[in-house]
């Protein structure tokens, strides 16, 4: 049993985290509102084989077909099969979902259970309800890890506070947000990725970032369930002609959808066969628009982040992450739609027993490259990054645009450091697998069937 824990985060990895310990009181730092968590933005629902025609076993094989192959079996194997489990006990604590389960791409039944288009609002207020008068919540915005030698011992607060901790576990979320066109909330930019990397840890599978396909071209762009598809939306032309099987995997779908807006025109989003009542978010963008709702991709789920194992250690002594943040493998090369609110669940829940009862031990990873970035000392700008990414690191890249960007990146420090990160390990990967997709070379190339490790140069 370890003493003082303190838990970064306070969306539904950070809270289930949190509520999962059965003998520490760990301090949750996180800001207060809602809406600064990314889980109170999460429309779709969780994934997870409760139905007597489902099985996790199947649940697995959907994952690893999404996710191309490039999937820790390990890592999602303990998703799906740890998922029945988590989902029952937040239904056991009073949590309610729609009565029956809905199919949403690359899934190959009906296994995702919602509250309509607003699961992830209702699950947080239930969680934070939940978590009242059992977990000290300090609010405020971590900046930094404290080290003594090769361990993590705390973090110091943006208000120049420091907390002592003997573990402190990342639930910070993912990085989406340094692009333009985002699902995310703006202070979703990947902090808690940098704060780990300046302490030593290893990032990996930072070019993996996964566009949702359908968000409305409204300011700000709203995201529209792929329940909705699973629900009988369709998406066409301007002729009413469809354009892509909706029920494809996300990046078949996200790919589909921006070429044809680059090469033909507008791409709408068809409600005509879907009840709206179910849906009170893309309700009110049907109000406006009417059955058809023109969308494209934005950047919606960071599949990379802090490397750790199935129990959410990192390669650093006192640290942990879990959900977005981290990178389990679990998702492989593009995530199985409504398997990221599970991942909160699966591995917050095991996170939670592994601080208490040591049953890991700090792994040693290995990858098929390790890559050094020099960290930069410089100003961010986080408008001019974001425009960066967003011209030369979208739904597809190619070595010229990449390149282009490391030179626009270039001396940018802050949050800088992990944007070039990103650009870095797009730019090595010269194949196209999951969501990352090179013009310059279209297919898949065994000579990167491995995850390429990054660390940061100068560390703490």
């Amino acid at each position: 049993m370890r003493g003082k824990v303190v838990v970064v985060g306070g969306g539904i990895a950070g809270l289930w985290t949190a509520l999962s310990f059965r003998k520490a009181s760990p301090i949750v730092v996180a800001p207060k509102s809602d809406d600064e968590a990314n889980t109170y933005w999460a429309q779709g629902g969780i994934a997870a084989a409760l139905s007597p025609h489902d099985s996790p076993l199947l649940h697995y094989e959907d994952t690893l077909r999404a996710g191309g192959g490039f999937n820790d079996r390990k890592a999602a194997l303990v998703l799906t099969h740890y998922g029945p489990m988590v989902v029952n006990k937040l239904m056991q604590m009073g949590f309610r979902f729609n009565e029956h389960p809905h199919l949403e791409g690359g899934h190959s039944t009906p296994r995702v259970w919602n509250v309509g288009d607003e699961t992830g609002r209702v699950l947080l207020r239930f969680l934070r309800r939940k978590a009242e008068g059992r977990v000290e919540w300090r609010p405020g915005w971590v900046v930094s890890l404290l080290k003594e030698g090769d361990r993590v011992v705390g973090v110091r607060l943006a208000d120049g506070s420091e907390i002592e901790a003997d573990a402190v576990v990342l639930a910070t979320g993912g990085y989406a947000a340094l692009w333009e066109r985002t699902t995310n909330p703006p202070n979703t930019l990947g902090r808690g990725l940098l704060m780990a990397a300046m302490a030593g840890a290893y990032l990996t599978d930072l070019e993996f970032v996964q566009f949702h396909p359908t968000v409305s071209l409204t300011t700000p762009p709203v995201l529209l369930t792929e329940a909705l598809r699973g629900a009988g939306a369709r998406l066409v032309n301007e002729s009413g002609k469809d354009v892509v099987n909706p029920l494809l995997p996300r990046d078949i779908v996200a790919r589909a959808v921006y070429n044809y807006r680059r090469r033909h025109g507008e791409v709408f989003l068809d409600l005509s066969r879907v009840d709206m009542d179910r849906f009170p978010v893309a309700r009110r963008l049907y109000e406006r628009f009417g059955e058809r709702i023109p969308v494209s991709p934005a950047a919606h789920y960071s599949i990379g982040g802090v490397r750790t194992d199935v129990w959410g250690r990192t390669n650093v002594r006192g640290l942990w992450a879990v959900g977005e943040c981290s990178a389990t493998g679990a998702h492989g090369a593009n995530r199985l739609a409504s398997n990221s609110l599970l991942e909160g669940l699966v591995f917050g829940y095991r996170v939670a027993l592994d601080v208490e009862e040591d049953v890991s031990q700090w792994p040693e990873f290995k990858f098929l490259r390790e890559m050094s970035v020099e960290v930069s000392e410089g100003d961010e700008d986080i408008g001019a990054l974001r425009g960066i990414m967003e011209r030369y690191v979208g739904v597809e890249r190619d070595a010229k645009g990449l390149r282009e960007a490391l030179n626009l990146l270039e001396g940018t420090g802050g949050i800088g450091n992990l944007a070039r990160s990103i650009v870095e390990a797009a730019l090595w990967r010269e194949e196209s697998r999951g969501v990352h997709y090179r013009r310059d070379h279209p297919s898949p190339s065994p000579e990167f069937s491995g995850r390429l490790g990054v660390r940061f140069r100068t560390i703490m």
